[in-house]
């Protein structure tokens, strides 16, 4: 399927026939069929589909955490199949996971947290970093909670900090699994709104899975799995 490219920048993820299965023989359980997908920059992309579609296995794929079985998959212009040592971590660098559960340290401040998300990697710059980061959480409407504690901030807030620690090291593919799950209507649509604000700002594109309806319309594309194969189904907006 094909992306409307109106707006958007090159191709971040190419999926072309890919296939998926687990075990061999009579163990084998097939779980993604022919998936075709294109997802470019600038573009929040959504994901959706009934458990045990194989959203989850789609999502662990795009993120290299497993390689498909069969078909291409092309990452930030790299084919991921054959790709291994450090060229895969050069990649896996280039990618950002944010998940349902907001996974603060406790013990560090939001700007803590915040930082902590750039501190091991190659874009380590200790001079920069909490400019940085600092800048991402005045963007996100938490410039005045930096020296709050994770307990001190709403579930929202919580999960704003999450996506300024994504956001920080500055990458070109988020994975958000199941990212509003947790949250209010209110708390919720604030988070998409801003994740995708900060998509288009950074120019990486973001795939995030959800059973949210309510934040539907703000994806550019949604993509239904159903029984392991994948289709692009309308958004109705408000």
């Amino acid at each position: 399927m094909t992306a409307d490219t109106q707006g958007f920048g090159p191709p971040v993820v190419e999926a072309v026939d890919v296939h998926h299965h687990y075990g061999e023989g009579p163990q084998r359980v097939d779980v993604l069929f022919d998936i075709n997908m294109q997802v470019r920059e600038g573009e929040l992309v959504i994901v959706t589909g009934p458990s045990g579609s194989g959203k989850t296995t789609l999502l662990t794929i795009l993120g290299t955490m497993r390689k498909p079985s069969e078909g291409k998959l092309r990452l930030l212009g790299t084919d991921i199949v054959g790709l291994g040592g450090s060229a895969l971590d050069e990649l896996r660098n280039r990618i950002r996971f944010l998940f349902q559960k907001r996974n603060l340290l406790s013990s560090l401040t939001a700007l803590q947290n915040v930082i902590a998300g750039v501190s091991t990697t190659p874009l380590a710059d200790p001079d920069w970093d909490e400019l940085r980061a600092r800048h991402l959480l005045k963007m996100l409407g938490l410039g005045d909670k930096a020296a709050a504690w994770p307990d001190e901030l709403s579930g929202g807030q919580q999960q704003r900090v999450a996506i300024a620690r994504t956001m920080i090291g500055l990458p070109d593919l988020i994975i958000a699994d199941e990212p509003t799950s947790a949250l209010d209507r209110v708390s919720g649509r604030l988070v998409v709104d801003q994740l995708k604000d900060l998509a288009l700002r950074a120019k990486c594109a973001v795939v995030l899975s959800t059973h949210d309806e309510r934040i539907f319309d703000v994806a550019s594309r949604r993509l239904h799995i159903e029984d392991g194969r994948c289709f692009e189904v309308p958004i109705h907006y408000h």
